[in-house]
C-alpha cells in the first residue's frame, strides 16, 4: 500500500467536464478500491511532478448502463415524492442499501416514479487528467 495525493481533472469524450480538483490535491491509499482500478495502476507508474491523461472505456468506470437498475415505484412510498420532478437527482435509502444512493427520477406517470439507480456515468467512456504530486510508500 501507498498514499498518493494527486490533482485531477474528469471528462466525458466531448470535453465536458464532470469533476475537478480545483487545484486542492485529492489523497488516496492504494489497494482499498478509492479510485478506478486502470486509475490507480497509472498513479501508481507515476513519478512526483508527472501528468498523463488517462482515457477509461465505460467498463473500466463505472461499468455498463443496466436497465436492470430502473424501478417503478409509487411516488407515496418514497420521501417527499409529492415535490418529485422529471429529471432530478435525490438521494434513497432503502431497506436493500444503509448508505443512501444517487437515484434519478427518469418519468412520473399516473403518481409512479421510474426511478434509475445506474451511477450518472455509467455507459459512459471517461477520461482523466493527472497529476502526481506525492507519493509515499
Amino acid at each position: 500500500m501507498a498514499v498518493i495525493s494527486f490533482l485531477y481533472r474528469g471528462s466525458l469524450p466531448d470535453g465536458t467536464v464532470f469533476d475537478d480538483s480545483e487545484g486542492e490535491p485529492h489523497e488516496i491509499v492504494t489497494g482499498r478500491s478509492q479510485v478506478m482500478p486502470v486509475l490507480e495502476q497509472n498513479l501508481l507508474q507515476m513519478e512526483p511532478g508527472e501528468e498523463r491523461t488517462v482515457e477509461l472505456a465505460a467498463e473500466d468506470a463505472y461499468g455498463a448502463y443496466n436497465e436492470k437498475n430502473v424501478e417503478r415505484v409509487p411516488v407515496y412510498m418514497i420521501p417527499h415524492g409529492e415535490d418529485l420532478k422529471e429529471g432530478a437527482m435525490i438521494h434513497w435509502t432503502s431497506p436493500r442499501n444503509s448508505k443512501p444512493l444517487v437515484v434519478q427520477i427518469r418519468s412520473i406517470v399516473d403518481q409512479v416514479a421510474e426511478l434509475d439507480f445506474n451511477h450518472p456515468l455509467a455507459g459512459k467512456d471517461l477520461s482523466y487528467w493527472v497529476k502526481l504530486v506525492h507519493r509515499a510508500p
